[in-house]
């Protein structure tokens, strides 16, 4: 079981570096369809665990990609700093919503988004209306909370919301995908340690797991990702604009469609 979590990580790890989205749409789906088929968690905690599992991933496949985008001056810390507070106060909410949802409510919701985000990129791929400017400190506080608990709910560490909005501020595709990287870790952090909290005072107890983070999981999905990720955000520079964001956008329906299968 333990090298079908490392599989697992390899191709998140890929995913995070390449596309700036933190690989949590392969590994929830992936940890959803393993909790199903062997029985390691409880159907209707399924999903909640595949989420805060991948959260926890998240935190360790940032940090390396992050890096990896920061050696190539790819991060905006600038725009990082000024939407931190809202990311995590969004996080923190976000993890509270995810539990009170039904695990299909979650399923649902994640393959849905993850439908009309990934044909936005595609009908956008030639071309993101650019402002031309960030926008007022308040308006990303408020737009940092949204994506904070969209990010915690779904699992996906925001990349695929903060891609698009960075490319419509007017941050190259490579600058959004590093700039993203960085706020997906602070998402990461605070929302695995708050469904961690919230999994302990649910009484959730299954083995090997702490809250709604299952550790064998964990550390087999971080352990290949953690080296994969710099790779794909080699592969991020290399690529051409276009299409980064072409495959970014094919990459979200192929996933959606795997969701809804399970």
């Amino acid at each position: 079981m333990f090298s079908v979590y490392l599989i697992i990580g390899i191709f998140a790890g890929l995913m995070s570096g390449l596309f700036g989205i933190g690989g949590g749409i392969i590994v929830i789906p992936a940890l959803s369809a393993i909790f199903l088929y062997h029985g390691l968690v409880p159907h209707e905690s399924i999903m909640h665990m595949a989420v805060g599992t991948s959260l926890a991933v998240l935190v360790i496949t940032s940090l390396s990609a992050m890096y990896a985008h920061h050696k190539h001056q790819a991060v905006r810390w600038d725009v990082v700093i000024n939407m931190l507070p809202g990311l995590c106060i969004g996080a923190t909410l976000g993890a509270v919503v995810a539990h009170l949802l039904p695990s299909n409510g979650l399923r649902e919701i994640f393959s849905v988004f993850l439908i009309i985000m990934g044909m936005r990129l595609i009908m956008q791929a030639k071309q993101i209306e650019s402002s031309g400017s960030l926008p007022s400190k308040r308006s990303m506080t408020i737009v940092s909370v949204l994506m904070g608990i969209l990010a915690s709910i779904l699992g996906v560490g925001g990349g695929i919301i903060m891609v698009p909005y960075f490319l419509h501020c007017g941050l190259r595709m490579l600058e959004a995908t590093g700039t993203s990287i960085a706020c997906g870790l602070s998402i990461g952090l605070v929302a695995s340690l708050s469904f961690m909290v919230i999994g302990l005072l649910a009484k959730t107890h299954i083995p090997w797991s702490t809250g709604y983070i299952y550790w064998p999981a964990f550390f087999g999905v971080a352990a290949a990702s953690v080296f994969l990720a710099p790779l794909g955000a080699l592969l991020a520079h290399k690529l051409p604009v276009r299409l980064l964001r072409r495959l970014f956008g094919v990459f979200l329906l192929v996933i959606a469609i795997d969701m809804m299968a399970v």
